[in-house]
Parts: C-alpha cells; sequence; structure tokens
C-alpha cells in the first residue's frame, strides 16, 4: 500500500502526463466529426471503437514517461534491490499508469461517447468492456516501458513492441461493447484480463532486472 501511496503521490506532483493522455484523446475525438462527418446516423456505429483505440494510443503515449524518471534518478535500481517482491513493484506500476491515464479516460467516457451520439446503452457498455480491457492495456505498457528504458529511441520502440499484443484486448473490448454485452466476448475479455494479472508482472519483474543491470 505504501509504494502505491508513493505512486500516486509522484502522479500528483506531476500530473502533465496524465492531462496530456487526457487531452489527446479530447482532441481526437473533438476533431474526429469535422473531419468525417457531423452526421450522428454516421458517427455512432464508430464510436465504441473510435475511443477505444484513443484509449490504447494514450496509454502507449503515458507509458515512456512512466518509468523514465525512475531509470534516471535511480530510483528504478532501489526498486530492485527493495523488500518488497519484485512483482508487485511492476504490478504497483501498472496501477499508477492505469490511474493516471486509462481511470480519466474511463470517466470522461460518457462526455466522450455523448460528442459521439453514442446512445446511453451503449456507452454503459463501452464503459464495461474498457474497466476490464484498459487494465490489460497498463499491464502491457508497463512490461513495453521496463523493455526499453534507458534505451535510444525508446519512445518510437515501445509501440512497435507492445502494440501486437494489444490486438487482442482491443478487438474483444469492442466487440463485447458493440454486441451489448455478448457473454463470449465479454468472458474471454476476463480470462485475458486474469492471465495478464497472474503473468504479466512477474514477466516485467524479469525484464526490470535485466534493465538496471545493463
Amino acid at each position: 500500500m505504501m509504494l502505491l501511496l508513493r505512486e500516486l503521490k509522484i502522479m500528483l506532483r506531476s500530473p502533465a502526463g496524465a492531462i496530456q493522455s487526457l487531452m489527446f484523446a479530447v482532441l481526437v475525438i473533438a476533431l474526429f466529426p469535422l473531419a468525417i462527418t457531423p452526421d450522428p446516423d454516421q458517427l455512432e456505429p464508430l464510436g465504441i471503437g473510435l475511443i477505444w483505440v484513443v484509449t490504447l494510443l494514450s496509454c502507449l503515449l503515458a507509458a515512456d514517461k512512466s518509468l523514465a524518471s525512475d531509470y534516471a534518478d535511480g530510483s528504478l535500481e532501489q526498486m530492485v534491490l527493495s523488500d518488497y517482491p519484485l512483482w508487485w513493484v511492476c504490478l504497483v506500476k501498472s496501477m499508477a499508469h492505469w490511474v493516471s491515464c486509462a481511470l480519466p479516460l474511463l470517466l470522461m467516457a460518457p462526455i466522450l461517447g455523448g460528442m459521439l451520439a453514442m446512445p446511453l446503452d451503449r456507452i454503459v457498455w463501452l464503459m464495461a468492456s474498457l474497466i476490464l480491457g484498459s487494465p490489460i492495456l497498463s499491464l502491457f505498457c508497463i512490461l513495453g516501458a521496463m523493455l526499453t528504458v534507458g534505451l535510444n529511441q525508446s519512445s518510437a520502440l515501445l509501440p512497435i513492441l507492445i502494440a501486437p499484443f494489444l490486438v487482442p484486448t482491443l478487438i474483444l473490448g469492442t466487440q463485447w461493447a458493440t454486441t451489448g454485452g455478448e457473454a463470449f466476448y465479454g468472458y474471454m475479455l476476463a480470462a485475458l484480463l486474469c492471465l495478464s494479472l497472474v503473468t504479466l508482472p512477474f514477466a516485467t519483474a524479469v525484464v526490470a532486472k535485466i534493465a538496471v543491470s545493463r
């Protein structure tokens, strides 16, 4: 708990990354009708997919900054050497990334959906799919950030490495919301979340040890 509070305090002291991700999402959603069409009948079918893609890109945008300062000031090495289990440290990092990046978008989903003429029932299913799917995005983003931390052009490498692994989450999340909660997609998304929770923190911990030793 203390580790999570530390991460949240750091996030509150430097909220620029969270604000940047949120503003990116709002700008894309606001400009999309101007570029395509303002017709609600044409916007509404695209709403769920667009908000999911924007959420995915926002998470990737914020991932590189999640560990850069920790690596630069030596905090990452101290975390590896600390008494906390390293998998727990990596899980907390993922939770902090989710709180700073995905949670604001989740809370903004009704407004973003309204901007795309989405009816209330589709917004509800969109939020449900984001609740299950966005933690998976954060877990993979922290894994990718750990893989590329300290490398030249890490911000360019991270999306290339991680984006393919996010595609199943994107497909399941959008399909579950689009079909109005079809059980198959919901079960698959929940299973993917459980699998990610029990594997990715440990994989990230292994990568963290490699990152601090290079």
